[in-house]
């Protein structure tokens, strides 16, 4: 169900049976995304191997019409930075296919990814969220406004941790949390499209976020129908939560200058 916010109209999603959905951190019920558990789960979607390697289905307890998960491993204690990079590839490759899967019948499309108790996983089972919208996000909106005269993502020379042939991957100056990275194509394209390089790049952040906290978030902002915008992907550990301040006045307070942050994610 969506509601909106009376004074700004904004739409909220009102999901109260996501409140039932399992807490294995807090208490420990068994994985409904380990190999065997397979019935715990809505019926699957698509998966990679037999054994599986990567599997799809549709979430349990989701807060649309169009909300599935990618299970991206079958070891309960894998992290994406352990993965083979040949699955780390595949993984990428299905947020891919299911975005442009729910595009049609979504007037936005998320993928992300809650790792840790943090970042708001209930599971620790490596996975990642495609949940489709009947809205456009008014981040999103705001965002693609920006896009309208010139290219921000292609003028941006930020602080550079890393790049390859197709993506930069920096740390933005006025960024809102600490460690905040972006990872942006280097082709200018409103919707992702290639997965092998990206998820090198995936890996890597994993890897230096996870040196800084046990919780991370990664967001691939897409503009669908807005072909002036640029996709990237935001990522961040789960070092500092918003409070007050923040909620009160969509502003935030970084403990972390962007220089320093690229600095140490370079070293790690």
């Amino acid at each position: 169900m969506i509601e909106s916010n009376p004074i700004t109209g904004d739409p909220i999603i009102i999901a109260p049976d996501r409140a039932g959905r399992p807490n294995i951190f807090r208490d420990g019920d068994r994985c409904p995304f380990c190999p065997g558990n397979e019935s715990d789960t809505p019926p699957e979607i698509w998966r990679d191997g037999d054994p599986w390697r990567v599997r799809v289905f549709p979430n349990k307890y989701p807060a649309t019409e169009h909300h599935e998960v990618i299970v991206e491993a079958p070891e309960h204690g894998a992290t994406f930075d352990q993965l083979a990079p040949e699955l780390a590839a595949v993984a990428v490759d299905s947020y891919i296919s299911r975005y442009y899967s729910l595009a049609p019948g979504s007037e936005y499309v998320c993928v992300f990814k809650n790792h840790g108790v943090l970042a708001g996983a209930s599971i620790p089972h490596l996975h990642s969220q495609v949940l489709g919208t009947p809205f456009l996000p008014p981040r999103i909106a705001r965002e693609a406004g920006a896009f309208r005269t010139r290219c921000p993502l292609c003028e941006l020379r930020d602080e550079p941790i890393d790049a390859t042939a197709n993506y930069r991957w920096i740390a933005p100056r006025g960024s809102m949390m600490a460690y905040e990275q972006w990872i942006v194509p280097v082709r200018h394209a409103p919707e992702m499209t290639e997965g092998l390089e990206l998820a090198t790049l995936l890996q890597r952040a994993s890897r230096a976020m996870l040196s800084l906290s046990d919780s991370f978030n990664w967001i691939f902002m897409n503009f669908p129908r807005l072909p002036d915008a640029h996709w990237y992907v935001q990522l961040f550990p789960r070092i500092t939560a918003h409070a007050g301040f923040e909620f009160g006045t969509g502003s935030a307070i970084n403990t972390m200058d962007a220089a320093a942050a690229a600095r140490l994610l370079r070293a790690t």
